[in-house]
């Protein structure tokens, strides 16, 4: 069994700061709009929670109100409240995944441009070299979706 000593967790740790660094830099406006819109997925459903709660209360008050057509219409109100969010729940999802795949897409169009650039940059011998073909290989194949994938796992943490 191979263990991880506190350096290497270090240097793993930067190689996510790069990661984000570089998702940063390739669609700022994507991520932070990828940010919020898991911040907005994250608070509705405590507050679908809290409707939860009102309707339960509603109903329970209802049974001994004096006035049932009223009680009835605070509880037709917080049940389409309910609704509404549950809609605007399904909305931000599908923005959320829309968010997703353009942020994706211009992540992998940065790298390629960055692959691109620096195989031009690089001397002609190193395509001579296995292990460098490799190398390039691997980066042009794990490089546009890594990243990205790192990122939204962070996010999704945080």
């Amino acid at each position: 069994m191979k263990t991880t000593s506190l350096g290497e967790k270090v240097r793993q740790a930067i190689r996510l700061d790069r990661a984000v660094r570089f998702v940063w830099n390739a669609g700022r406006g994507w991520t932070i709009t990828n940010l919020f819109l898991l911040v907005v997925q994250g608070v509705l459903p405590l507050f679908a929670l809290y409707l939860m709660k009102l309707i339960v209360d509603a109903v329970t008050s209802s049974i001994t109100a004096p006035d049932k057509g009223a009680a009835f219409q605070y509880v037709g109100l917080l049940i389409a409240c309910a609704a509404g969010v549950a809609l605007f729940n399904a909305l931000i999802q599908l923005l959320s995944g829309l968010v997703k795949e353009a942020q994706s897409a211009t992540v992998t169009d940065y790298m390629y441009d960055v692959l691109h650039a620096k195989s031009v940059e690089v001397d002609l011998e190193y395509y001579e070299n296995p292990q460098y073909f490799d190398t390039l290989h691997r980066a042009q194949q794990e490089g546009p979706f890594r990243p990205t994938h790192i990122v939204n796992g962070l996010a999704q943490l945080g």
